[in-house]
């Protein structure tokens, strides 16, 4: 039918735009929160890049139900302010026509979102545990960003280079370090990281650079100027990254699930995809719009419901991880009550009701 390929088209359009747009937001907030860390030297750039891109991976399954929801509500609210659809209705085409292919278009990026809350999303938590437990035992010329001053842990130094070329090589290098005589201070020209062939041990080689030694002043003070000196890199031990209940396999929560937390996370994974459904009806209920109230009013009435949703399955998921509701009814006792609050909206949205009517007293008040 010719009036369902053109809303195909146009929703699919309109979701994908919005998914771009949300991509762009999101990816901006979270490039800010990694920039902080790598400016405060905790997160090299490398580094930066692969969690950044782990973390958009990890957002698709919340991406794409909200892209869905404003694709679908944004085509019919053109349709309506453009009249397509009172032509439509004169000619017998109502809005439950559109009930079923707005659900063929949710069941189809339903699929998509189940595969990715199964299974994208927890495969890029764990990645994410796996990268950030590497960086932190990271050897200290590799925690170094250039024009920082980096702390090392373990050994209390403090790294600075002005300048890191493409192959490793630092410039402007400066490293303070506590020894038992004093503090000791290495300056130099530049320096780049090495490891002994036989011995296996990781160096830095120092060039052209004065040694500091004691504290000024004091007995023991000395000066030493110096072509190459190898500083010893301490080695560090890679422990395994601990794994969330967020990236944990499905085999292994169903293998928990006397665990209230692997109960929660089962149903808030499932929950991403159902949520589809019920705010494809929430886009009907509200698509209408009424020119003399403004093209804005059922869009923020839109806008508020599904962060009200959003906030009922959190706060569902809390009270599920606590004990405080049945492992049987899992997060359903939410979407049950966001879908008959729907369903009563279709319902009195196609009898041309308001949808929120006020009681008579009130009205004549």
């Amino acid at each position: 039918m010719i009036i369902n390929r053109a809303f195909y088209r146009e929703a699919a359009v309109t979701t994908l735009a919005m998914a771009v747009v949300l991509l762009i937001v999101m990816t901006m907030m979270n490039l800010t929160l990694l920039l902080g860390r790598a400016v405060r030297g905790g997160t090299s750039e490398n580094v930066l890049y692969i969690l950044l891109g782990y973390q958009m991976l990890g957002k698709i399954d919340v991406l794409l139900p909200l892209a869905f929801y404003l694709g679908v509500l944004l085509t019919l609210s053109r349709w309506y302010r453009d009249n397509e659809m009172t032509v439509l209705a004169a000619c017998g085409v109502g809005l439950t026509h559109f009930l079923r292919p707005v659900m063929l278009i949710g069941l189809a990026m339903g699929l998509v979102v189940m595969a990715a809350s199964f299974y994208t999303t927890p495969l890029a938590v764990r990645q994410i545990e796996k990268v950030k437990t590497e960086s932190s035992h990271r050897t200290e010329p590799d925690q170094v960003a250039p024009g920082v001053f980096t702390e090392s842990s373990g050994t209390g130094r403090i790294f600075y280079a002005e300048k890191i070329r493409g192959n490793g090589e630092l410039e402007g290098v400066f490293v303070s370090s506590l020894e038992e005589g004093g503090r000791g201070v290495l300056v130099a020209k530049s320096g780049h990281p090495f490891t002994d062939a036989k011995t296996g041990d990781k160096f830095m080689a120092l060039k052209e650079g004065t040694l500091y030694e004691g504290e000024p002043g004091a007995a023991n003070y000395r000066i030493l100027e110096f072509g190459v000196y190898n500083l010893r890199i301490e080695p560090k031990m890679i422990a395994a990254p601990l794994v969330p209940m967020e990236g944990l396999p499905n085999m292994a929560l169903l293998g928990q699930l006397g665990n209230p937390k692997a109960n929660a996370e089962l149903h808030w994974r499932l929950g991403k995809t159902i949520v589809l459904f019920v705010l494809a009806v929430f886009a009907m209920v509200f698509a209408y719009t009424d020119m003399r109230r403004g093209r804005m009013s059922n869009l923020f009435v839109a806008i508020v419901i599904y962060f009200v949703y959003s906030n009922l399955l959190g706060i569902g998921e809390t009270m599920l991880q606590n004990g405080r509701v049945p492992p049987a009814a899992g997060l359903w006792w939410v979407h049950g009550g966001m879908g008959l609050v729907a369903a009563y909206l279709l319902w009195r949205r196609l009898r041309n009701r308001p949808l929120f009517s006020l009681p008579m007293r009130l009205k004549r008040a």
